[in-house]
């Protein structure tokens, strides 16, 4: 899962033609409440034997979804993903200035640094703002809410989970790792190089994961 699906490209141009794969984008749930969007989830599976992939925001959605009776869900991976505000300043996540980052004032070198761990992901970064261009402030006013506003789940989940932690996220701290250890009965923990949006940042290490939760 991703917000527009835009940025899941360097992940898909390295498993083309590998495995059956689809980007679930955000704005294809009519809802915007992750309880909401699990259960339009659900829907969209059915009963078919499933991988979940969901980076950052979209951990909110996955968790939520294998919260749901009689999911297909096979095994979950959380891409620097978090169930709780993911940092101190996240609490002011909604007065975020979107403008900001739609007309570019910050250099890409350090949204490459501060998203990708790199200062040099140049293309990395036009992937973001052609995102970005999708989404309606609305929408990321509503994201952003929600994270500033997330609070500690308690219920336990029993797919397998498989954490991917980044090397350089400045985003989302490590102490979110332990309610995913508290909240999950099947978990494990990979730490990869790259910044917050490990997928784009390292996807050949993120597909190796991935691969080998296809092999169980």
């Amino acid at each position: 899962m991703d917000g527009t699906g835009i940025l899941f490209d360097p992940l898909l141009k390295i498993i083309s033609g590998s495995i059956e794969c689809e980007v679930i984008p955000l704005s294809t749930f009519d809802s915007d409440l992750p309880s909401l969007q699990a259960a339009e989830l659900a829907g969209m599976i059915g009963n078919e034997e499933t991988i979940l992939v969901a980076e950052s925001y979209s951990g909110l959605i996955a968790y939520e979804l294998c919260k749901l009776k009689d999911t297909s869900i096979k095994h979950v991976f959380f891409a620097a993903g978090f169930l709780e505000r993911p940092s101190l300043i996240s609490k002011y996540a909604s007065l975020l200035p979107i403008s900001f980052l739609r007309w570019r004032l910050i250099p890409d070198f350090i949204l490459s640094y501060l998203f990708f761990g790199k200062p040099s992901k140049a293309e990395l970064v036009y992937l973001f703002h052609k995102s970005l261009g999708k989404v309606t402030n609305k929408t990321l006013r509503t994201r952003l809410n929600i994270i500033a506003k997330a609070k500690s789940p308690s219920e336990k989940i029993y797919q397998p989970v498989t954490y991917i932690c980044a090397s350089n996220d400045w985003l989302v701290s490590n102490e979110v790792i332990k309610t995913f250890e508290q909240l999950c009965m099947n978990f494990k923990v990979v730490n990869v190089e790259g910044g917050h949006f490990i997928i784009q940042s390292n996807p050949e290490r993120c597909w190796h994961e991935i691969r080998s939760a296809l092999a169980l």
